[in-house]
């Protein structure tokens, strides 16, 4: 594993070379990143074709060709890399072509850059000093009828290291910007979308300010199908938006080496891009900005709906249990006064049982003194209150 992060080192070889020199560089995102594309580095010579140097990215695969010139060109070079020579590189993997940049390596800036540029069919351009003074890079950042953009570097004083530094930030800024791009027909597929969903939250919120406690479910219902279109409206774009916050991160970095000055009469390179640039990456920003929010605000409206049931329901809850406390407190008074006609109708069987006992002791001829039987009323009624107060004591202890 060490192994492999030390190789990351190492994955963007740097070019050195001299000019004049056309570099070109194609970006690529292929259907699949396997294969043999996964890490191979082609520096092959074929019938006089420069070498290319290929390298694999996390979602795109690009190409870089050094094509050195031995005069400085009179027109703009043809393009080196051909549709069938892309599919030679890339295998059949349908790529499809994100950014063609070719970069015009010549020597120092002339005085006047006008001339040349209408030499080379450029337009209204954008220019800067970069590199500290050591070079000039130009460019009207049009896409030409051979599907190419076209920069012109001139070498002011870069050595071949540097020069093949300042050639790489220049078409990586081509490229980043590109796939940064990515995101905005993402963005502007979900605008409609992102007004609707305002809409129905809207709706919603208002419903459960006002919707009655039967129409509860239904409510929650749609509210949950709503918040999972949502966040799958979020999912599909997530990754898309982050790689495009992270590329345009890039290209500011990459915008920041340039370290550029001023030309008299030219916009800068980098805020000639910047000003073009921001303005699709903050709409993808918002976009995802948006999405989020609206996750929230379902996931918060669910919340309050939820919340609103279970008061309901501990209202209803509460109401049951004061009915059933009423209910308890009128069956403990019923209980109490069964168990008072109870004594008194117990009691009254035993007296009876007792006086029907003396009665017929008195026709047997056994005497039996009234006072007797007065008596035992008191000790009768005490012998049935103890017994039952046993007996409910009893079924309390076993409950």
């Amino acid at each position: 594993m060490t192994s492999d992060f030390n190789a990351e080192l190492h994955a963007r070889p740097s070019i050195y070379f001299e000019g004049p020199a056309y570099v070109e560089h194609v970006a690529l995102v292929p259907v699949e990143m396997g294969g043999p594309i996964g890490s191979r580095l082609l520096s092959s010579d074929d019938g006089g074709t420069a070498p290319v140097q290929i390298e694999v990215h996390t979602e795109f695969v690009s190409a870089t060709r050094v094509s050195r010139l031995e005069l400085e060109p009179q027109s703009w070079p043809r393009p080196t890399f051909s549709s069938e020579e892309i599919t030679a590189l890339f295998g059949p993997c349908a790529p499809k072509l994100v950014s063609h940049v070719g970069i015009l390596v010549l020597g120092p800036a002339p005085a006047e850059l006008g001339p040349t540029l209408s030499q080379f069919g450029f337009g209204d351009s954008a220019a800067s000093a970069v590199a500290g003074g050591d070079a000039t890079v130009v460019s009207d950042f049009r896409v030409q009828a051979d599907g190419t953009s076209r920069i012109l570097l001139f070498n002011n004083g870069l050595n071949a290291y540097r020069l093949g530094r300042m050639v790489r930030r220049i078409y990586e800024i081509e490229i980043y910007r590109a796939m940064a791009l990515l995101g905005l027909p993402e963005a502007r597929r979900l605008a409609p979308s992102l007004g609707s969903y305002d809409s129905r939250l809207m709706e919603l919120s208002n419903r459960n300010q006002t919707t009655a406690q039967a129409e509860h479910r239904k409510l929650l219902e749609e509210i949950s199908a709503f918040s999972a279109e949502i966040i799958s409206a979020s999912a599909r774009t997530r990754n898309r938006f982050g790689a495009t916050a992270a590329y345009a991160r890039i290209v500011e970095e990459r915008i920041t080496e340039l370290r550029e000055t001023h030309l008299p009469g030219y916009q800068r390179f980098g805020i000639f891009v910047t000003r073009r640039f921001r303005p699709a990456v903050r709409t993808c920003e918002a976009t995802a900005l948006r999405l989020d929010q609206l996750s929230r605000a379902v996931m918060h409206l669910i919340d309050l709906l939820q919340t609103r049931i279970q008061v309901e329901i501990e209202f209803q809850n509460t109401v049951q249990i004061q009915a059933m406390a009423e209910r308890a407190a009128v069956q403990v008074k019923i209980q109490r006064a069964v168990e008072g006609f109870s004594i008194i109708a117990i009691t009254y069987y035993l007296l009876g049982l007792l006086k029907i006992t003396f009665e017929a002791a008195d026709h047997a001829g056994l005497h039996v003194d009234p006072l007797i039987m007065l008596g035992s009323v008191p000790i009768v009624i005490g012998a049935v209150v103890v017994c039952i107060a046993r007996v409910k004591h009893a079924l309390a202890a076993h409950s």
